[in-house]
This record gives structure tokens, C-alpha cells and sequence, in this order.
């Protein structure tokens, strides 16, 4: 038996991706490509219906074909033949709908179309009502409708798929949803943090403590700011007025103007809940930090949210080591990672310790 499956990336990174499932993947051939979009077969398929899935740092969302769509009637015909399946096998076919579309080769110049995703979504939710649930954002277990759009400026088809949502995902569509960045914030480190938080589901909660590496100019900093956040920024940089001179009427700023390899014990509070880490050093020399901070405050850490450079092709190669070395730093099993779509040259990693 054949399956047929797919998954999107940052169109930059789809070598990274062909690379990376050749070798956690061999089963799979290349079946369509385009920018962002990867489909492949494999026979290596069990009796099931769900067929393992083509999960890969470098992919955002992944599932089961569906095929391609060149009208609504036949994303609505995808989706009842995936209700009809489903039903027969004795499964669930209540779905969500995601509708998103892939990433333009150009994120910073280049929006995505959401007044049309928007309108594409609309008008499937008013078809599938029977089938569908009224909110977007999936939940273990859910049978997930993915509607895939070009990006603006190209007119290939619509792709379809679908996958069943887990905790290793994003749950919004797509994996991960765009967040522009603001025009009162000090830097675009600002949305990478807001994607990185929505996609990770860490649950920052006001008043909680956060230790951020690399802090400055400080835009992951508001983040976490107009969150509640009391927020200890680390960096021998300077950091933006706004950010020092924060009074917001839940949150707090301080600022360590240091290595994160010479914070102190007096440095930190006693409770740390969260390490946050965005330093524009290669993550060979982010590990030093990271593991200092650790050895002063992991007993009270509950989760890393950490994001590593690839700035060359070294890092990527090494990127298997890396997140070993990540796990035993963090003292986790289990790691998330994916590239964000104001991420770039970059990969954010999640560490839950919450289950510890």
C-alpha cells in the first residue's frame, strides 16, 4: 500500500528539510515540490489508518494528502471523502479547519493574505457545519482539515491534508501562527518571542519570573512585559529606554549587564520560572550560559524556550548533537523544535520540564 503525505516549511529551508527527513525518514520519495510545500510517498504504510507522519525541525505542519484543490467544491469534496473514511474505520470525523498559506519566499517584505484566508475559512465553515468545530485552534486528539494556499503572488492549487493534533504540534494553523511586528516595540525579537509562546503553549502567568538571555535592545522583553512578566534581562548590550523605564501596571525590568556565564547566585531570585534565551551567539557558546544558569537555578525552572542560530551549515548538520546536549541540559527527554515565521536563519526549541 501507498500513502501519500506532506509538510510546509520556510521555503529558504526546504533543503534543510529534504536533507533532514532523507535521514530520519528513508522511506520517503519526493512526489511534488514547490516553496514551501513538500509532498512524499512511502509504502512503508501499517494496516492503520493513520500513517506516521513526515515530523521534522524543519517542518511546520504535516499530515496525510488529501490532493490538490482548484475550487472550494473540491476542498469540501477532500473533506467529506476524509468524514466518509474516517466513519467507516469506526474513527472520529469531527474536524477543525485550518486554512493557512505558505510562506512567501520574502517574510519580511511579503505578507500573508489573511483578509483571503480569512474569507477561504469562512466559506468552508459554513459547508462542513456538520462536521467541523467553531473554534481554530486544535487539541490532542483532533482530527485537523489542512487547507494549504499558495502565497500571495503565485496561483498553484490549494493543497489538502490532514493530520491529528498532538502536543508536539502548534495548534494554530499551521503550526505556528504570524505575529507582525509592532511599531512601538524596540525589535522584531518581539514577534519571534509572541510566535514562539503561541506555538510552544508555555504558560506564562502574571508575576511569574523570567530570566532572558540576550535580552537586549529588548523587544522579547516587552513581550513578556505586557504579559505580567518580572522579567531579568541578561546582556552586556545596551537595552532600549523603554524597556528600563518599563511601568506597566503588572510586570517588572532588570537588567544585568553581564555573560550569562557570570550571573551569581545573589544575582537571581530564588524562584526562576522560565529561561528564555534569543542571543545572537552561534548555540555552541549559548550552551555555556544555558548550563550556568542551570546549575544556580534548575531546581525551580519549569520550562526553556531557547532559540539557536544556524549561521552556518555546520550548526545544521550538528543540530541532532545539539538538541541531545539541549536535553541533558535541560534535564528533559522530550524536546519540540520548529522554525518560526519571523525566525529566518533560526530554530526555536521548547523544553518543557513541567512533568519533572
Amino acid at each position: 500500500m501507498t500513502a501519500f503525505v506532506f509538510a510546509t516549511c520556510l521555503p529558504r529551508s526546504m533543503p534543510n528539510l529534504k536533507r533532514e527527513l532523507a535521514r530520519t525518514r528513508p522511506d520517503l520519495r519526493l512526489a511534488y515540490s514547490r516553496p514551501g510545500l513538500i509532498t512524499m510517498r512511502t509504502d512503508a504504510v501499517p494496516a492503520e489508518l493513520d500513517v506516521p507522519e513526515p515530523r521534522a525541525i524543519f517542518a511546520r505542519a504535516s499530515g496525510r494528502s488529501l490532493g490538490f484543490a482548484d475550487s472550494t467544491d473540491r476542498i469540501v469534496e477532500h473533506a467529506l471523502a476524509l468524514v466518509t473514511e474516517r466513519t467507516a474505520a469506526g474513527a472520529s470525523a469531527r474536524m477543525r479547519v485550518h486554512v493557512f498559506a505558505r510562506d512567501p519566499a520574502d517574510p519580511d517584505e511579503t505578507p500573508e493574505d489573511l483578509e483571503g484566508t480569512a474569507a477561504l475559512r469562512a466559506e468552508l465553515m459554513t459547508r462542513l457545519a456538520a462536521h467541523a468545530y467553531p473554534r481554530e485552534l486544535a487539541e490532542p486528539g483532533d482530527l485537523v482539515l489542512d487547507v494549504v494556499r499558495p502565497p500571495p503572488g503565485l496561483t498553484d492549487p490549494i493543497f489538502v491534508g490532514w493530520h491529528l493534533h498532538d502536543a508536539w504540534r502548534g495548534a494554530a494553523p499551521g503550526g505556528v501562527r504570524r505575529v507582525p511586528v509592532p511599531e512601538d516595540v524596540p525589535s522584531r525579537a518581539y514577534s519571534k518571542l509572541e510566535e514562539a509562546l503561541g506555538w510552544s503553549g508555555l504558560p506564562l502567568h502574571t508575576g511569574d519570573v523570567v530570566v532572558e538571555i540576550g535580552s537586549a535592545p529588548g523587544g522579547a522583553a516587552m513581550s513578556l512585559l505586557r504579559r505580567g512578566a518580572n522579567v531579568i534581562g541578561i546582556d552586556p548590550a545596551r537595552m532600549d529606554p523603554r524597556v528600563l523605564g518599563w511601568r506597566g501596571a503588572e510586570g517588572s525590568f532588570r537588567h544585568l549587564g553581564i555573560h550569562a556565564e557570570r550571573v551569581r547566585t545573589r544575582d537571581l531570585p530564588a524562584q526562576v520560572d522560565w529561561l528564555v534565551l534569543d542571543a545572537n551567539v552561534a548555540p555552541h557558546r549559548a550552551m555555556i550560559g544555558l548550563k550556568h544558569l542551570m546549575t544556580l537555578r534548575g531546581g525551580t525552572i519549569r520550562g526553556l524556550l531557547l532559540t539557536l542560530k544556524l549561521n552556518d551549515a555546520g550548526v545544521i548538520e550538528d543540530l541532532p548533537a545539539l538538541l541531545d546536549e539541549l536535553r541533558e541540559i535541560a534535564g528533559v527527554t522530550t524536546l519540540r523544535a520548529t522554525q518560526l515565521p519571523s525566525a529566518h536563519q533560526e530554530v526555536v526549541v521548547w523544553a518543557d520540564r513541567s512533568a519533572r
